[in-house]
């Protein structure tokens, strides 16, 4: 219980993950946000700008607050919202230039209400980067869809797959502030559909989404708030495969509650989630000896509760029969959060104190381990394989908000060997972004994957985790079914320590086709081939 415990605890910041942030400036008014008009798109409900501080704006790790100057002019390297493809800068010399003038803004401290962190491990020709990754996916998918036989289930699978990754390119678009491409992909999505207009497929997704309404907390949970004085106050929110209860009175702070229309539309990203990852790892390849273990009913149950210790520890030791005596016990006390398995039928649920939480990271990242479960560990609720698990994890918060904020362990070293190759004199090279930072700590750091498959959660160190992220990137984008195959054989044959490798390595032989006394040796070189190339260069 204790590892499962520590996987969900932790709310990061990766700020030192990467060479520069992503920010929002929030404008006075709509008449100082309007001489900006070019570059402001809606985030989180208000007009901004999004872009990487030039000058001006800096952020403070060690008070993790953003300084700007209010007196005089502040810069951002900045994107045209409706062209992601076109690098915002180049680096030369080991200095940042922008592209164009149209690259820069200057923006007056005096129509500054405040600078807001949109993505702590990210940069802007990083996220050019990642779709162009993305948009190159999508072309193999359409490329793969259309060899098929239109009238098989295969191709109605692609086709699916194909469709569900431009919907989660158009929400990471609309998350990373490129809502300028929006409209556009729209109508490439809307023509793609018409080619299928019925189907069981459609029709499961479309009834997870219509599923999404208000429902009312447990009962033992409005117990035990009346036991506690009757301060607390929790609604609820319900879908096919998710539970969502939160607190709507009795906090500290306004940033202690969710409201109802933010509980739906959570519930629905989550649902969204998991079609995806139907869509791209299950339903292109469903066969005879190859199930869909992903429920049709509960999957996942998110509770955000009080965070005073006092009420913290009674409502999950009694209501989630969460254990705090033994083993640090009252340092696992402190953290933000914790994971208990339970219900019926029995799922996983993630308790979490409320504040100002990021509540659709939650979403994405929990789901992430529920999946990674479900499918790889085929049927099983806890998935013990913490490198997979976490993988997913983060796969899953980055296909959809291009950012990962909760995970066990930070990336929190700062990388000082990101240039593997020192650029000449006035070459511009491209400015390294979230994926190319994780890659090559994973490359200069990271174990072989056999050795990290069998570290417990607490021993899987900061290039551990990035290898896994990368690892699995690799599998995905490259493996197709074989992949997913071998993935599951990991899942098992978990639960035997000792005889683990030795299984593993023979369905690599069996599955991938790869020599058994160097099966591991060969994944290796397959993956560094693909992290030295097409994982830090598509699209260059």
């Amino acid at each position: 219980m204790r590892l499962f415990l520590l996987a969900l605890c932790a709310l990061v910041a990766l700020a030192s993950a990467a060479p520069a942030q992503i920010v929002a400036v929030h404008f006075k008014d709509a008449k100082a946000a309007k001489k900006y008009k070019n570059h402001l798109v809606e985030y989180k409900g208000e007009m901004v700008v999004i872009g990487e501080p030039k000058v001006g704006i800096k952020y403070l790790e060690e008070k993790n607050t953003i300084q700007y100057d209010p007196q005089s002019t502040n810069q951002l390297f900045v994107v045209d919202p409706k062209k992601p493809e076109a690098f915002a800068y180049f680096m030369v010399d080991g200095k940042k230039e922008e592209a164009s003038r149209k690259n820069r803004l200057n923006i007056s401290g005096s129509h500054i209400r405040k600078v807001s962190m949109v993505m702590r491990d990210e940069t802007l020709p990083g996220l050019t980067r990642e779709y162009l990754i993305r948009t190159r996916q999508i072309d193999d998918y359409r490329a793969q869809r259309d060899a098929l036989d239109k009238t098989s289930a295969a191709w109605m699978g692609s086709h699916h797959r194909l469709v569900t990754s431009m919907e989660r390119l158009r929400e990471w678009l609309k998350n990373v502030g490129f809502p300028g491409v929006v409209k556009k992909l729209d109508k490439v999505i809307k023509k793609e559909k018409k080619q299928v207009r019925e189907g069981a497929i459609k029709a499961r997704a479309q009834k997870a989404e219509e599923s999404v309404e208000l429902c009312d907390p447990p009962e033992n949970l409005v117990a035990m708030a009346e036991e506690l004085g009757g301060k607390h106050e929790f609604r609820g929110a319900k879908s096919q495969h998710l539970r969502l209860y939160y607190l709507v009175k009795g906090g500290s702070s306004e940033a202690d509650y969710i409201s109802d229309s933010q509980a739906k539309d959570l519930l629905k990203l989550g649902e969204q989630v998991i079609e995806g990852f139907r869509a791209e790892f299950v339903d292109p390849y469903i066969e005879e000896g190859y199930k869909d273990h992903i429920p049709d009913g509960a999957l996942h149950t998110f509770v955000f509760l009080p965070d005073d210790v006092p009420s913290w520890k009674r409502y999950t030791n009694e209501v989630f029969g969460v254990t705090w005596s033994g083993d640090r016990g009252e340092e696992r006390l402190k953290l933000p959060g914790t994971g208990a398995a339970g219900g019926m039928p029995r799922h996983q649920r993630n308790l979490w104190k409320v504040g100002d939480r990021d509540e659709e990271g939650i979403i994405c990242h929990g789901l992430g381990h529920s999946l990674a479960s479900r499918h790889y560990g085929q049927g099983r609720v806890n998935l013990n394989l913490p490198w997979l698990t976490e993988a997913c994890a983060y796969h899953a918060a980055y296909e959809i908000l291009g950012r990962n904020t909760v995970t066990c362990l930070g990336l929190r070293e700062k990388p000082t060997y990101l240039k593997r190759e020192v650029p000449k004199p006035g070459e511009k090279t491209i400015g390294v972004g979230r994926r190319a930072v994780y890659n090559e700590l994973a490359l200069a750091q990271g174990s072989n994957i056999d050795q990290i498959a069998l570290k417990k959660l607490y021993e899987l160190a900061d290039a551990d985790l990035a290898k896994s992220w990368s690892f699995y990137d690799y599998i995905a984008r490259k493996e197709g079914k074989e992949g997913q195959e071998w993935l599951r054989a990991a899942g098992q044959h978990s639960g035997a320590r000792s005889s683990f490798i030795k299984n593993w390595r023979a369905a690599a032989a069996e599955i991938l086709g790869v020599d058994p006394g160097n099966a591991f040796r060969t994944l290796e070189e397959r993956w560094r081939k693909y992290a030295e190339t097409d994982q830090l260069k598509a699209g260059d």
